[in-house]
């Protein structure tokens, strides 16, 4: 399974998060989004993936990478307009991603990932958001 399937396959997970209402973005946040009646940003989410990499613990004596056995490590960044909105959207996201079974792997969060205790502040776009990012592991071995 390759990357693109991998990041199909998750994508259709997040969009399937009622409480997202499908604002799920693929690497880019579009400039216009979905407000409420005050004006606010929803809530939504980015995930940020790229390509699969090897598993250099799982080399044989040759030392070449295995093109069989893949590494992905995607980062989902769960944003709303105040902190309290960003971490919970970080719970629907951790709720539904956290051991769900992409292709005929699992999804974990990453334990050896940078991990953010609070929310972020982006104040370069207006208005300002909280962006709280959480970063996943899947392993084909």
């Amino acid at each position: 399974m390759d990357a693109t399937q991998l990041n199909a396959e998750l994508m259709a997970t997040l969009k399937a998060i009622p409480a997202l209402g499908g604002r799920i973005y693929d690497g880019y946040v579009p400039e216009k989004l979905p407000t409420d009646g005050a004006g606010y940003i929803l809530p939504y989410v980015l995930l940020l993936s790229g390509i699969t990499a090897d598993l250099p613990q799982e080399r044989d004596l040759t030392g070449l990478a295995d093109t069989t056995v893949h590494d992905w490590a995607p980062q989902t960044n769960c944003v709303g307009p105040t902190p309290a909105h960003s971490r919970t959207c970080a719970q629907y996201v951790a709720q539904a991603l956290t051991n769900t079974r992409i292709g005929n792997h699992w999804l974990k969060p990453d334990a050896d990932a940078f991990r953010v205790a609070t929310p972020l502040i982006d104040n370069q776009v207006t208005p300002a958001r909280f962006y709280l990012p959480l970063s996943w592991r899947l392993n084909t071995n």
